[in-house]
């Protein structure tokens, strides 16, 4: 190598980063510096994370008028409900031990104070969902849910407690940021098709008001496809030319999970970087991989927590 070349690429490179920071061009992920928390910040931050769960938690329960243990379960059947679930499942979820574990794992991704998190919040685990909120409030992480309304059985199943209400009635309240930039009715077609006419009619009514209370999009798409299309577009508008930091996925909705069987041989917790399902019938977990966005799917409820030590 020339003696020349090194200082000549050095000023290159620092002329060329100079540039794209004065464009306001966001750099690359690989090369803006990241500053995880310490031990000490990581525990402040797991701690504050856990406090704002448990305090929004409350807040439910006394709004319902139950035990606070038994806040963020509903009912086994009710017009909401589109697949059956277990009540073992949602119990194990309504811990605030999960808040305090995702802020580890967020810091240990790399993830903190400004970077853009996407998620993908069905009804079926509204305990996870506030866990998931509640992390990336702690962490200063902003994070941009698509929401849904319907849920599986023991979820967010009761009309006036499912999980856009339940942000609506939290957001109002002081004790969580807003988290939604979109609703959907969820279920089949992300239009609950798999519910009777009743059924759809409330949860399409659920969705477009608390669009409009908590300032997010309606969203009620023509089919499949147009799900896919239309999340994507609210996430790559939230992030503008900023690189999304995760993307969590939490529960079973047809637009996140997709419809091809690929998915049922993914396992939970942080998903590996190589692509595993090519179909045009993909979900949003699969082409998430496919942009190279590290992926946290949290289904599979208790494995995950065996894993991670919350049982």
């Amino acid at each position: 190598m020339p003696p020349w070349l090194a200082p000549a690429l050095g000023v290159a490179l620092t002329i060329g980063l100079g540039a794209l920071a004065w464009s306001g061009t966001a750099l690359p992920r690989w090369l803006t510096p990241r500053e995880r928390h310490t031990i000490a910040g990581t525990e402040n931050a797991a701690a504050a994370a856990e406090t704002i769960w448990t305090a929004a938690a409350g807040e439910i329960a006394r709004a319902r008028g139950v035990a606070p243990a038994d806040a963020l379960l509903g009912s086994e059947m009710t017009p909401l409900v589109t697949t059956l679930g277990e009540i073992e499942s949602k119990r194990v979820s309504a811990s605030p031990a999960w808040a305090r574990v995702l802020v580890g794992e967020l810091n240990r991704a790399g993830i903190g104070a400004g970077d853009v998190v996407g998620a993908s919040f069905s009804g079926s685990f509204p305990a996870l969902n506030l866990a998931v909120a509640s992390a990336c409030q702690a962490l200063d992480v902003r994070l941009v849910a698509v929401s849904s309304v319907t849920a599986s059985s023991w979820g967010a199943t009761d009309a006036g407690y499912t999980w856009p209400e339940m942000e609506v009635r939290l957001v109002g309240g002081g004790l969580l940021k807003p988290v939604s930039a979109a609703i959907s009715a969820g279920g089949q077609g992300d239009r609950a098709l798999d519910l009777d006419e009743d059924g759809r009619r409330t949860a399409r009514a659920i969705a477009e008001r608390c669009a409009s209370q908590l300032g997010a999009r309606f969203l009620e798409p023509a089919d499949f496809d147009e799900a896919i299309r239309l999340r994507l577009e609210v996430y790559d508008t939230a992030c503008r030319r900023r690189s999304m930091a995760a993307f969590i996925n939490v529960g079973g909705t047809e637009a996140s999970l997709g419809l091809s069987p690929a998915i049922l041989r993914v396992r939970n917790g942080w998903l590996e970087r190589t692509p595993f399902d090519s179909s045009p019938t993909r979900g949003l977990v699969a082409r998430m991989v496919e942009r190279g966005v590290p992926v946290l799917h949290l289904l599979n409820v208790r494995d995950l927590a065996a894993r991670w030590g919350i049982l």
